[in-house]
């Protein structure tokens, strides 16, 4: 979705009327805000090859249930076409004294080359994550030379941006290095269930306690094997909900980028209830030794609870970025005889013990991932190679179906559905869209200024950065200053007084990747009427101070005007040198 830039209608009146107690014609117009929201579309026959011959004319495309005309309609590999009609209406003559309202954005440009790596090394074991990485490695170094944007994250314990490069082999060779020290994360993750699966199976088994208190040593290991089981599971949720706050954080900065995006991710998965097999078979195992009934163990479901929900929120902001996922994770293999889900409870039981849930419900939400965003789930094997080309041919392959929304749409969600008219064919594309507020934009804009250097200039911004000033320990203080040209800013008048409302954000990127964006700050704009035409010539300076570790951080400021509904990024690098 691109929104274009807001129209503020300046109609003023003449001084006569200004008088009028009743005036005829209203000082100020409505603010015209309207966004293009793009749909990417792929479509294949029944062998799944890519069917790239189709015309406008050949889609349906329905929001919410109600048919919606394309507007713009782009082929794989061809230029945009235009709206049938004007999609913004034209500005109205600003009357003196008052800012005028910025023209009309073009439509964007045909996007550039980009692909995106995430790779979450937080519970891949160490045999699965040096393979894929190998994978993706020499997928990647076919593209070095190219114009191609190659940007690759990573998460074991926080979000890391590791390159940004255009093109570059060695950045991207370094990029993979990081990525691949960090692996084997998961593996601690395996370890830990697989040494409490072992004690609950064994649990019972060989008791040296008199019969008296036998009960009383069953009731304690239960309770032991209780918190250990909910200690394992609730570190097990924290560690899910921080891969998919970075994975949403990752999203974001993509999001401010226009086109469409299409992602690797390497995961394992997510699942709301991480504990659910071993509480199960500590429920049978404890039920079989007593001869009695169980209340079971604490599944912890609020907390599963909430880790769904942001799972659900973070694919829904991928899906209003443009981001198509292509998942690949390890494919899990068969369930041998005597394993975990197929073994007895013990010796002389033929009862099985429960089936783990978990694997699937993990498998279930990265299915979920590739196809709500219209991407496709790959599995770490033979053809893993092979399935990687799909990315680019998928990219190649893409068309391209727009249509314009304004304030009606609201701030929910709103369902897509593309159909084509030629039978026998598969069609592919993400299911939702949602307006984002001014706001939302603007996080996006920051974050994407302080990852990547974007920065959009609607209106004029400098960054002034102070030399970094010691403090006690390690840290630098850094002075920023924030100069804002008033005559690029929309004021309002109230009485005698001309009134801008501004917010400011300001983000920061070091150079281990990690990525902070602070909470905005109002700044409100009062100059008298008076002074209007001095104040015009000259800047509004917003100053704050950053305390910074040593090293090369890229700061990024993002100044929005909330009257025109526009703004505008500044950027730049200070090094911060080591402390005594």
């Amino acid at each position: 979705m691109r929104r274009w830039p807001a129209l503020v209608l300046a109609l003023l009146c003449g001084a006569a009327a200004a008088q009028s107690p009743t005036p005829a014609t209203p000082r100020f117009g409505e603010r015209v805000e309207v966004d293009v929201v793009n749909v990417d579309v792929l479509v294949t026959d029944r062998d799944g090859r890519p069917v790239t011959d189709l015309g406008r004319a050949d889609f349906e495309l329905r929001i919410d249930g109600v048919p919606v005309p394309i507007e713009y309609f782009a082929a794989p590999e061809a230029e945009v076409a235009p709206p049938a009609g004007p999609l913004l209406a034209p500005i109205a003559p600003a009357g003196p004294g008052s800012t005028p309202a910025p023209p009309p954005a073009a439509p964007p440009p045909p996007e550039a080359g980009h692909l995106f790596v995430f790779v979450d090394q937080s519970a891949l074991e160490w045999k699965a994550s040096d393979t894929i990485v190998e994978e993706i490695r020499e997928f990647l170094l076919a593209r070095a030379g190219r114009d191609d944007r190659i940007l690759v994250a990573s998460f074991a314990d926080t979000l890391r941006i590791l390159s940004d490069a255009i093109g570059d082999r060695a950045a991207m060779l370094a990029a993979l290095d990081e990525v691949d020290r960090l692996r084997g994360r998961g593996t601690r993750v395996a370890s830990t269930r697989t040494l409490l699966e072992r004690e609950v199976r064994n649990f019972g088994l060989s008791f040296s306690v008199s019969p008296e208190r036998e009960r009383a040593f069953i009731e304690a290991e239960t309770q032991r094997l209780k918190h250990e089981i909910e200690q394992y599971g609730r570190e097990e949720l924290d560690r899910q909900r921080r891969s998919i706050a970075a994975l949403e954080q990752w999203i974001g900065v993509l999001a401010a980028l226009d086109g469409h995006k299409s992602v690797l991710l390497v995961t394992a998965g997510y699942t709301a209830s991480p504990t659910a097999f071993l509480s199960a078979m500590l429920q049978a195992k404890r039920g079989q030794v007593l001869r009695s009934g169980f209340d079971g163990v604490d599944l912890m479901e609020a907390e599963g609870n909430n880790m769904l929900v942001r799972f659900e929120a973070m694919l829904r902001a991928a899906q209003n970025a443009r981001v198509s996922f292509y998942t690949i994770t390890p494919r899990t293999p068969p369930v041998a005889q005597n394993s975990a889900e197929f073994g007895s409870l013990g010796r002389g039981v033929a009862r099985p013990a429960p089936r783990d849930l978990t694997l699937i419900e993990a498998a279930s939400s990265v299915a979920r991932l590739a196809k709500a965003t219209g991407g496709a789930s790959l599995f770490l094997d033979a053809g893993l190679s092979r399935e990687l080309e799909r990315v680019d041919r998928d990219r190649a392959g893409a068309y391209s179906l727009g249509f314009p929304v304004g304030p009606e749409a609201g701030d929910g969600d709103h369902r897509i559905e593309v159909t084509v008219r030629r039978p026998g064919l598969e069609v592919r594309h993400r299911e939702s869209f949602r307006r984002l507020s001014l706001g939302e934009q603007a996080d996006q804009e920051v974050a994407a200024g302080a990852t990547l250097g974007a920065a959009a200039a609607s209106f004029p911004v400098a960054l002034e950065l102070a030399d970094p000033e010691p403090e006690r320990g390690k840290a630098h203080s850094v002075g920023i200053t924030v100069r804002i040209p008033i005559a690029g800013l929309a004021l309002l008048p109230e009485g005698e007084t001309w009134v801008g409302r501004l917010e400011v954000r300001v983000a920061l990127r070091d150079d281990q990747g990690s990525v902070r964006v602070a909470a905005p700050t109002a700044i409100d704009l009062r100059i008298p009427d008076a002074e209007r035409a001095e104040a015009l010539a000259g800047n509004w300076a917003h100053r704050a101070d950053l305390r910074l570790a040593s090293g090369t951080h890229r700061v990024a400021v993002t100044v929005t005007d909330l009257v025109a509904g526009l703004y505008s990024t500044a950027t730049a690098t200070v090094v911060v040198p080591a402390g005594d």
